[in-house]
């Protein structure tokens, strides 16, 4: 039994990703409201983008620098 479950995890990581994505997803829209859950939702996925950035050497203060208007304020 063990061993079917593990091999099923194995043979379809995707399905059970996006499950849970769904699940995740569902939960937070029901506790929540649509745009509350839609603006966490947002807020992830742009910290996700500036963490990348942070990984790939690119720094915070060279991504701010492509804003003129936000030069002066940081």
């Amino acid at each position: 039994m063990e061993n079917n479950i593990i091999r099923f995890v194995q043979e379809h990581p995707g399905k059970i990703i996006g499950g849970l994505v769904g699940l995740i997803l569902a939960v937070l829209f029901v506790i929540f409201g649509f745009w509350k859950g839609l603006f966490i939702i947002l807020s992830i996925l742009a910290g996700i983008y500036l963490g990348g950035k942070a990984e790939n050497n690119e720094g915070f203060r060279n991504f701010l620098d492509r804003f003129p208007f936000l030069r002066e304020r940081f």
